[in-house]
């Protein structure tokens, strides 16, 4: 379902004073950002800390251009907020102009920001004081941050890959709608309950009052004459009066009971909703360690795969160190035979150069 955002700042104004925050009486004053940076802070101050909160400026109220300076601080820090804690990032769909809210006061826009903004309180780690205090609003003003809820939290289709984590919210909200409109029914029941109980016991006090006005009646007229024709109306008036109290006394105990039953079968679906919100809780609770550990294992996994990257790389490399090495061992063969045939030209040469010699010498011998 869709929410005219304008409309929707009106609602969430009332919520956002429940947090007593400074400039937060008018939706003029929220375009500032002051009072949402405020309440985000009092949301989560580890992540909202005080230095964030002294980086709005806190005076620019009558300049524009701050005014936007804040609110992009702000929109950037809750979407960092809803990508990095909650593990959600928000939809084009949900993101405000903040050049719009700031320089043109444009409630629809604004309607968007503070609705993050209530995202980011039913979200975090004390989500449930935020949603108890949402149910203790008025109903229609409950009623109008509950749709908001389900609104924001509703998946678009065309982002496949959002996380999980949001994905029973939608349930979670309208639990807490019901629950607190079973508890208001409860309620209405008992007071309802408390009333029909005061006017049976007034119908009774008057029922016993007219019964022993009747005997008074009855004692007098046995000790006078029969009764005139004006005491005998009056006895018979008396007792349609009587006629008309008890099936006035039936009907009332009825009812009485009928409610009775319907606030004792009220009681029961609220410890029932009771104990399936504790179950959700510790599903929820669960659920996160889960996202934790897949975490974990999702690094682990990326890890391993840097290194069977590596390890092949180094494969390849260990089969192109074996192929250098075979090349050297063919060298250093080839080598050993070049060896080999030097020395046996270099012994073929010195034989030569002996038989050169004792040639020379007998060429000497013969020419003396």
């Amino acid at each position: 379902m869709s929410l005219e955002k304008a409309q929707l700042c009106d609602s969430l104004l009332i919520w956002l004073q429940t947090f007593q925050v400074p400039s937060c009486t008018s939706k003029q004053e929220l375009t500032s950002g002051v009072a949402v940076a405020h309440v985000l802070h009092r949301i989560d101050p580890g992540w909202f800390n005080e230095a964030w909160l002294g980086r709005i400026k806190e005076e620019s109220a009558e300049n524009w251009r701050l005014k936007v300076n804040n609110l992009k601080k702000i929109l950037q820090s809750m979407l960092e907020y809803f990508h990095d804690v909650l593990g959600h990032p928000v939809s084009d769909r949900h993101l405000p102009d903040v050049n719009r809210i700031g320089e043109l006061n444009d409630e629809t826009e604004l309607g968007k920001l503070v609705q993050l903004v209530l995202g980011c309180a039913v979200s975090c780690e004390k989500k449930q004081a935020h949603i108890q205090q949402i149910v203790t609003l008025e109903e229609s003003v409950q009623h109008v941050v509950m749709t908001a809820i389900q609104e924001l939290m509703t998946k678009d289709s065309a982002d496949p890959g959002t996380p999980e984590t949001y994905g029973d919210f939608d349930n979670q909200a309208q639990k807490y709608y019901f629950l607190s409109e079973a508890v208001h029914e409860k309620e209405d029941l008992t007071l309802r309950c408390r009333e029909l109980e005061q006017q049976v016991s007034s119908i009774q006090d008057e029922r016993n009052a007219l019964l022993s006005e009747t005997r008074s009646l009855r004692e007098q007229l046995n000790q006078r004459d029969p009764p005139t024709n004006i005491t005998g109306k009056k006895l018979l008036l008396l007792h349609s009066q009587l006629e008309q109290l008890q099936d006035e006394n039936f009907r009332l105990e009825s009812s009485k009971d009928d409610l009775r039953l319907r606030a004792e079968a009220l009681e029961r679906e609220v410890s029932e909703l009771q104990r399936r919100n504790e179950d959700l809780s510790s599903l929820a609770e669960e659920a996160q360690s889960l996202k934790d550990e897949m975490d974990v294992l999702r690094h682990s996994s990326d890890r391993v795969s840097r290194l069977e990257a590596l390890v092949e790389t180094y494969k390849r490399k260990l089969e192109d160190l074996g192929d250098l090495r075979r090349q050297v061992k063919l060298l250093e063969e080839r080598n050993g035979v070049y060896m080999q045939r030097t020395c046996e030209l270099e012994e073929e040469l010195r034989r030569a150069n002996a038989a050169r010699s004792q040639l020379d010498s007998y060429k000497r011998q013969v020419r003396g």
